[in-house]
């Protein structure tokens, strides 16, 4: 009997209806192990914002398990992350530069930008990632223009008069 390779899939049913439900500028943030979500924490997630808990033991799965599958079956468009991870993940942000081109990975201040957009998002997936700034938000894309940064962060904003 031959076996051949089989394409990624996701096996979990909860991430796999959120990929398919995913749209173009809807946000998914990828959580490492540290990231807290209660009500206790440093700051606590929005109360709307879906929870996704995946770890199984410590380090697994890692964002470098979850991120290219996801990217692999998902319509994603491009990620952000703090303006930390490039120096204090090195290879968490080289995984991410392997998978987006340069101008698909937007660099966002820790705080309170990147809380303020882990708030906007759809589906907050723990990982079992120890590794510092070991977070990634990925952003739900479509074959058409990209959308602008500035409305990823700020919304649509309505003009003033």
């Amino acid at each position: 009997m031959t076996t051949k390779l089989l394409r990624p899939r996701i096996l979990n049913q909860r991430l796999a209806a959120a990929l398919a439900d995913l749209r173009h500028g809807e946000l998914i943030f990828i959580a490492d192990a540290g990231s807290g979500t209660s009500a206790k924490a440093l700051r606590s997630l929005a109360p709307d914002v879906e929870i996704l808990d995946l770890e199984v033991v410590t380090g697994v799965p890692s964002i470098d398990d979850l991120v290219p599958v996801i990217c692999d079956v998902g319509d994603i468009e491009a990620c952000i992350v703090t303006k930390d991870m490039r120096g204090a993940n090195p290879d968490g942000f080289a995984m991410l530069s392997k998978l987006f081109d340069e101008k698909h990975i937007y660099e966002v201040p820790y705080i309170p930008d990147y809380y303020d957009l882990r708030d906007r998002c759809k589906l907050f997936v723990q990982t079992g990632d120890y590794r510092v700034h070991a977070n990634v938000i990925l952003v739900g894309g479509y074959p058409s223009a990209d959308i602008p940064m500035d409305m990823i962060l700020n919304g649509l904003v309505p003009k003033t008069k």
